[in-house]
């Protein structure tokens, strides 16, 4: 600028008669005139110079301006800065392009925008800056400005993030009290050598200054846990290899010694409840003082304040440490506020359901108390309903109110009408399918209309359902289906026979508390039997001469049911239990009955890390004439849905085959299933490895375990035994993995069989496909 002024040959002042620009492109000719503080007519001279290029340059358009005087004419020569026409990235991979996207626009750097060069080196500054923060010392960024046509640039960085440093060495100096090794334990990073192969891919050994403060904290809870208020972190040296790639970290601490509780006092406006308060301080006088108690007696009271409709109360512990005696007294100070009411309930991202089916699941209601444990029903229930891949419930304030809020519920609509493609993999018969459709949420009023088509190896199988879960306004339901199952077994493991099945059910549940329901209904079938000549084992020829082959069968139903899940597909916590019983009455051809139990319970950790245990047991007879379980109703075990790594049908008892004219077997019997079902399994989730979004993953390393027993063997069958024999139960391991796609969620497994004795018939791999429309 300084260069710029000399050049100003204005040697007296004058009147401008003319005011011109030079070097214009892009720019407008108004654009420059509205920021100058000069106009025709003005009487200008050499001392006005400097203001009227800092009117140019504030424009930002321009890196080099110069005023010359031609006359009596004010001839302003410009060179404008670039315009962006794009800006690309490439090697990025920690941080998305989409942020970065949004970075740059943020400060001005954008498609359209005014080109800076400085601007751009300091986002790169700033860029690598942020990649040390995560241990990434080797990044680079550069940049490529391509020239256009037009005075434009192409902004183009090339990024290199470059591998996390590791930790080489981590060493804690200064304690006495406690092992090095115990303290270690108690921290996220860990020296490279050292970690145990099943936390390789936690990536333990990366270092990043996030997770070293992380560590530091972890240090003072442990210490703090046990007492130690005096402890302290009096250093952190961490040192960096000549390339970068290691990390060296030394912890001075000093540890101080322990305090015991001198005294515990809850002040503050308890609102009447002083007894129920004080029945949630779970530390007391003369115990060794430990964080987490305190934690967990403001973490109770603040619940129970919110349990009572202070929403904001405000709980917080204060220390009152005295070193000479080496005790504390802790202090928690109570604030409960106002009363807090809901205003609205605001829903949001239900696309395809009604508002009124999402509020009839709602316990939290408008102009009542907010209540945190109804709010954490009314998202429980809503989770399990299966219509929304995702439901989030929070308050929301009301500028102006501390005692009104709004309730907001945002829902993420999932597909209600589904095709299911499964299958899998079993050596000897190669691939095997299943194909079914399926509806549910019927045009968003929650009616769940179910047209199903099912298509496997051995079974076609057409239904047509509808339930209502609210057929009353208290939550009485009605459902009611019809149904036709062809099942032609000659081909599988099942046994050598083949059922037509055609009829329908009718149900109504009853809700008798929050979490649980009771079912009854009413059914009829009509069954047609079809065995095979040749290969048909002498349960099936005696079945069909005892009773024919042609069945009506007239059932009465009763289910119980309860639940606390936190979902469906992605449910993490709480338990089910379910109890279900069917009896064929003496109004039917057959009289028989089958009870079946079933349930789960998660024990959570953390997001993604919890422990799944779960059972299925069953138990069938017959009653009056007819002491069997009709054979063809019998439980079956093995496959996807019960012990994986065995194939569909295959474990069990197998069938008594006729003796042949010398006196041997006929023919290898298959198996025939049993009227005793146990199965049961452990299930541990874990955070998918190399996911970024762990929220569309479900990974599971699991054990499977479980077989079907009889206590309805022929005499003459050398190969059952009656009851059941723990030591026949099939074990399995394996993993499994679902994602979960914007169309569909894709379910794959792998299981390897434990104890499978020679004539099993194992598989390994299993998939399912849900395509959503």
């Amino acid at each position: 600028m300084l260069t710029a002024m000399s050049a100003v040959a204005l040697a007296e002042s004058f009147v401008v008669e003319e005011v011109r620009v030079e070097g214009l492109q892009r720019v407008s000719l108004g654009s420059v005139l509205a920021e100058l503080s000069l106009n025709q007519g003005d009487r200008v001279d050499e001392a006005d110079a400097s203001e009227w290029l800092r009117d140019v340059y504030s424009t930002g358009y321009f890196y080099d301006v110069r005023v010359e005087r031609s006359g009596n004419s004010l001839v302003f020569v410009v060179i404008e800065r670039p315009a962006i026409e794009s800006i690309s990235f490439d090697g990025n991979s920690t941080i998305p392009t989409e942020t970065l996207e949004r970075v740059f626009e943020d400060v001005g750097l954008a498609e359209g925008e005014i080109y800076s060069q400085s601007l751009l080196e300091n986002i790169q500054l700033e860029l690598e800056k942020q990649y040390g923060l995560q241990g990434r010392y080797n990044a680079t960024v550069v940049e490529e400005i391509t020239a256009l046509t037009r005075n434009r640039v192409k902004v183009h960085l090339d990024i290199q993030e470059g591998p996390v440093a590791r930790v080489e060495h981590y060493q804690i100096v200064g304690n006495q009290v406690f092992s090095t090794a115990e303290l270690r334990d108690t921290l996220n990073m860990a020296e490279a050598d050292s970690i145990p192969f099943w936390k390789v891919l936690s990536k333990a050994d990366n270092y990043s200054k996030a997770a070293l403060t992380g560590d530091v904290q972890r240090l003072e809870d442990f210490y703090f846990d046990r007492g130690y208020l005096d402890f302290s972190v009096v250093s952190q040296q961490v040192s960096i290899s000549e390339n970068k790639a290691d990390i060296t970290v030394a912890l001075n601490i000093r540890e101080g010694v322990p305090y015991d509780v001198a005294s515990v006092e809850v002040v503050g406006d308890l609102k009447g409840l002083d007894d129920d308060i004080l029945q949630q301080v779970s530390i007391e006088a003369g115990q060794t003082y430990s964080r987490v108690k305190v934690n967990d007696s403001v973490r109770n009271i603040k619940s129970l304040l919110g349990e009572n409709g202070y929403a904001f109360a405000q709980v917080r512990d204060f220390r009152q440490p005295q070193a000479e005696s080496q005790t504390v007294d802790v202090v928690i100070q109570v604030n409960p506020g106002k009363p807090v009411y809901i205003n609205r309930i605001i829903i949001q991202g239900n696309t395809a359901t009604n508002d009124e089916v999402i509020r009839r699941e709602l316990r939290q209601l408008e102009r009542a108390l907010v209540i945190n444990d109804k709010i954490r029903q009314s998202q429980a229930r809503l989770e399990r309903l299966g219509y929304f891949t995702r439901v989030n419930i929070e308050t929301q304030t009301i500028p102006g109110r501390d005692d009104l809020v709004d309730l907001l519920v945002t829902v993420a609509e999932a597909k209600d009408s589904q095709i299911n493609i499964a299958g899998g993999y079993a050596a000897g018969s190669g691939f095997f399918g299943e194909f079914s459709v399926q509806q549910n949420n019927f045009a968003g009023m929650g009616v769940d209309f179910s047209a199903g088509i099912t298509v496997n190896e051995s079974t076609q199988n057409y239904q047509l359902s509808v339930d209502n879960p609210y057929f009353t306004i208290d939550g009485v339901s009605l459902g009611a289906d019809l149904y036709y199952k062809n099942s032609d077994y000659s081909e599988t493991t099942f046994g050598t026979y083949a059922t037509n099945s055609y009829g329908g059910r009718i149900n109504l549940g009853y809700p008798i508390s929050e979490n649980q329901r009771v079912s009854y209904g009413l059914g009829y079938s009509r069954d047609e039997l079809f065995l095979s000549d040749t290969s048909a084992t002498l349960e099936m020829t005696d079945f069909r001469e005892q009773n024919g082959d042609e069945y009506n069968i007239a059932t009465a139903l009763f289910g119980w049911n309860y639940n606390t899940l936190n979902g469906t597909l992605k449910a993490d916590d709480g338990s089910s239990l379910s109890f279900n019983a069917e009896v064929a009455t003496p109004a039917g051809d057959l009289n028989y009955y089958r009870l079946t139990a079933a349930g789960q319970t998660y024990i959570n950790f953390a997001d993604n890390l919890a422990l799944r245990f779960h059972s299925d047991v069953g138990y069938g007879g017959g009653y009056g004439d007819n002491n069997r379980l009709p054979f063809y109703k019998n439980f079956y075990s093995g496959g996807a849905r019960s012990v994986r790594g065995f194939r569909n049908g295959s474990l069990g008892p197998v069938g008594t085959a006729p003796l042949g004219e010398d006196n041997l077997p006929a023919f290898d019997a298959s198996p025939i299933g049993g009227n005793i079902k146990l199965e049961a399994g452990t299930e541990l989730l874990i955070p998918t490895p190399f996911a970024q979004n762990q929220d569309a993953f479900r990974t599971a390393l699991f054990v499977d375990a479980g077989n079907v027993f009889t206590d309805q063997c022929r005499a003459d069958n050398p190969n059952c035994e009656n009851g059941v024999d723990l030591s026949e139960i099939r074990l399995s391991a394996g993993v499994d993995v679902t994602w979960i796609t914007a169309i569909a969620p894709l379910s794959f497994s792998y299981a390897w069989p434990l104890n499978a004795k020679d004539d099993d018939l194992t598989t390994n791999f299993a998939f399912n496909i849900g395509i959503s429309y």
